[in-house]
């Protein structure tokens, strides 16, 4: 199936079989295929965004594909392409068929061998992830086969989602064995491994000692842009734990008070994350000088009357992600409060703008950091403009003034500009966007504008 994956989800071009020798081999429902009197078959890459997003698969029972047939049916396809491939986008991927791009982004960048570790880059491929301690676990994938290296003590529960071979090993015998094992069965050695960025070190040592003559890279080139965009299931867990995200920070909100103190203020918005079925990912709750600190870490001072309040807190649903921040004051807000805001309201508005399929990260940071930059505030705009999130909090893309990575329809990140004033107060505001085919969906229905407690 090397050349047939190579030819169609790699280079992009259709595959036609004029008679079943042709392609019994590659289609195991052949006999099928035969019995509803077809004897020739065609599949046409479905390419857009620069990315094969998957095959329309036509079977001929009238005879056979003429090169005119072929152009005519592609032709079709591309008539169709904006409709098709909003189809495909919207589809949900299984686990095989996301084993399928992968090995395509595989084949694109000549790796033959992918190293994952638990964690993200694993639950996304595998659906779902084993412990990750000190003993080595491994998911392996080659251009044609994949398994694990598994610790004893977790291959019967691993077993219950996976079919893929595991090579055991226990304490008292150490990994080395397994894992020399598990190479040998996955053929010659490879020319270039990619390890997942994630993996503990000495994981890490052990397999590179097992393939010392392989060029290395990492997963961020295969798997990482399969990630970034996300697919109709993805989206329907981000937009539910944004949904979520929305009624903690107005829980939390609608609690301030003078005398209150940072800690109490975010168990309010853990408790409400809970009760929604959602794990707290994260909650920085900065009340007064401590608005001006991006990551402030939550404590025991307490909110005075004049104060502004930053809030920016994540939970945790169904394996993905929220992130949300707004501003608060108790009582009236302090001098140069509202024109600070303002203006960040007015940068979070450009990137906004300025989002949609073939524009540059760098563009939407841009868009942010210009305005901030010609209100005048520029050098107190410190970090990104935004980074991407869905099974880890900050994942790409991240939205950089150096980053020239285009923008694709379903990725998603943050926008999330800020102005901070030390020895005054700081302002943020953050939004979760999807990139849509005409420009940007912000997920939260939470309105940006200042509460006064």
């Amino acid at each position: 199936q090397d050349a047939f994956t190579r030819q169609v989800l790699v280079e992009g071009r259709p595959f036609v079989a004029n008679s079943t020798a042709e392609f019994a081999h590659l289609f195991p429902d052949h006999a099928q295929i035969n019995a509803l009197g077809c004897q020739a078959a065609m599949n046409i890459p479905v390419t857009h965004g620069g990315a094969v997003l998957g095959t329309i698969n036509i079977l001929d029972a009238a005879g056979h594909f003429t090169p005119a047939r072929v152009a005519a049916l592609t032709g079709l396809v591309a008539e169709r392409l904006h409709a098709i491939a909003a189809a495909m986008r919207a589809t949900p991927m299984a686990p095989e068929d996301r084993l399928i791009r992968l090995r395509q982004c595989m084949a694109a960048t000549g790796t033959d061998l992918l190293a994952l570790a638990p964690g993200a880059h694993l639950r996304w491929l595998a659906g779902f992830t084993p412990p990750a301690d000190e003993r080595p676990c491994l998911m392996l994938v080659t251009p044609d086969q994949a398994c694990f290296l598994m610790p004893a003590l977790n291959a019967a529960d691993a077993r219950q989602h996976t079919t893929l071979p595991f090579w055991q090993w226990s304490d008292d015998n150490g990994p080395t064995n397994a894992l020399t094992a598990a190479l040998a069965t996955l053929g010659r050695p490879p020319s270039r491994l990619a390890l997942d960025e994630a993996m503990r070190a000495d994981h890490a040592l052990l397999l590179l000692g097992a393939l010392p003559n392989a060029a290395r890279g990492f997963a961020a080139d295969t798997i990482g842009p399969l990630r970034m965009r996300k697919d109709a299931a993805e989206l329907a867990l981000l937009r539910d734990n944004a949904r979520i995200a929305d009624l903690a920070q107005t829980a939390l909100r609608q609690a301030i008070r003078p005398g209150m103190t940072e800690a109490a203020l975010a168990d309010i918005a853990a408790a409400t994350f809970r009760a929604h079925g959602a794990s707290p990912e994260f909650t920085i709750v900065g009340t007064g000088l401590h608005s001006a600190f991006p990551h402030h870490a939550t404590g025991t001072a307490q909110v005075q009357p004049g104060d502004a309040l930053v809030v920016d807190i994540g939970g945790r649903k169904g394996g993905y992600v929220s992130d949300i921040t707004r501003m608060a004051t108790c009582g009236a807000a302090p001098d140069g409060f509202a024109t600070i805001h303002g203006v960040v309201n007015a940068a979070v508005e450009a990137a906004l703008a300025a989002i949609r399929p073939g524009v540059r990260a760098c563009e939407v940071d841009e868009a942010a950091r210009g305005t901030i930059t010609a209100a005048g505030y520029g050098d107190h705009f410190t970090h990104r403009t935004g980074h991407g999130l869905g099974l880890d909090l900050h994942e790409p893309p991240y939205i950089t003034a150096t980053s020239d990575l285009v923008l694709e329809q379903g990725m998603v990140f943050t926008v999330e500009p800020g102005i901070y004033l030390p020895g005054r107060f700081g302002v943020r505001l953050e939004e979760v966007v999807v990139v849509t085919d005409t420009g940007a969906e912000t997920l939260s229905t939470l309105d940006r504008a200042v509460w006064q407690a």
